[in-house]
């Protein structure tokens, strides 16, 4: 590793609108020289690249641009991962922006510390200027813990999303991690690192500024339907990781990862059932019947996410499965 405390790897493609904000939310931070800001343009066809290159130029210590082909989402996080030289490495995407203030005391923080993994808080701003702060009990803040007593302690949940994440790079380099290419990826970067960190910490800095709302988002009903493949992917690795792996974790880990992997397949059921997203598809039978078969691949997972519910009565997984009929339609 270099000498820096964070890097920070940004996957950009066809942003010009958003970068500048995302960009002068981090080269703001008092101790720059403390950074390295990963600019990963992904194919880029508008001015991305070229509002880029205008802050690798102005802070050149600090910034890097990287262009590359269009491989998706996944790839650049994979170029930044392999790339970072900092102590941590947190993602952050073009659309986004830190909140400048709590990222200084995020720095200081980070070069206080020597775990696997830190937590931090978040905002969600939709695009009317709404914020929605998202925190840690403080009671889980501001000590180190290891993995499991978090969980413990947290009733075996994480309640982390991406944007809380920044991991040790060291850690994803000796694990030789690389995410899922394309869209989605962000679920298989929150989990599968989980099986090598040992040691946690939560602040309630509040550091990611996540936006919702831009059209063709990845979450939107739009994004889902273009991307249905990518998730399926992604719930694909999900699975295997499971099973490969389930008998690795300590309790309440195991506990955890199963319950995620859980939510994944049952997700990816109501992609190929529910009308506003795959349910009139033609080909959508054959994802199911692929599903269906990877699933019941392992019994605890077939059997567990027989007993989802609709309105808290209408197990409608097990119907479907038991009788084809969908009860969404």
């Amino acid at each position: 590793m270099g000498n820096k405390i964070l890097s920070i790897v940004i996957p950009a493609y066809n942003v010009e609108q958003y970068i500048e904000r995302c960009l002068n939310s981090v080269v703001c931070v008092k101790e720059l020289d403390e950074i390295e800001v990963l600019v990963i343009n992904d194919g880029s066809k508008d001015h991305t690249l070229d509002l880029s290159l205008k802050y690798a130029h102005k802070y050149p210590d600090s910034v890097k641009v990287i262009d590359k082909s269009n491989g998706g989402w996944g790839t650049a996080i994979n170029k930044g991962i392999e790339l970072a030289t900092g102590k941590y490495v947190k993602t952050l995407d073009s659309d986004d922006w830190f909140n400048s203030g709590d990222f200084d005391k995020f720095i200081v923080l980070l070069k206080q510390l020597d775990v696997d993994l830190v937590l931090t808080a978040l905002s969600t701003v939709n695009s009317s200027g709404e914020v929605c702060k998202t925190d840690f009990a403080e009671s889980l803040c501001g000590k180190v813990m290891a993995i499991e007593d978090y969980l413990m302690e947290n009733n075996s949940k994480m309640d982390a999303p991406i944007h809380s994440i920044t991991y040790r790079t060291s850690m994803l380099k000796e694990m030789r991690f690389k995410v899922c290419d394309r869209y989605y990826a962000d679920l298989d970067y929150i989990i599968t690192p989980l099986l090598h960190v040992n040691t946690v910490y939560l602040s309630r800095l509040n550091i990611y500024q996540y936006y919702v709302g831009r059209p063709g988002q990845s979450i939107s009903i739009e994004g889902y339907n273009a991307h249905l493949d990518d998730y399926l992917a992604v719930c694909d690795k999900a699975i295997s990781f499971w099973k490969e792996n389930n008998s690795k974790f300590s309790i309440h880990l195991r506990k955890f990862m199963f319950t995620s992997t859980c939510e994944r397949v049952i997700w990816a059921y109501k992609l190929l059932l529910k009308p506003i997203y795959s349910g009139k598809c033609p080909d959508s039978k054959a994802k199911l019947d692929w599903l269906e078969s990877l699933v019941k691949s392992d019994k605890l997972l077939y059997t567990e996410t027989n007993k989802v519910m609709v309105r808290k009565i209408i197990p409608w997984l097990y119907i479907w499965r038991k009788t084809r009929i969908n009860i969404f339609r």
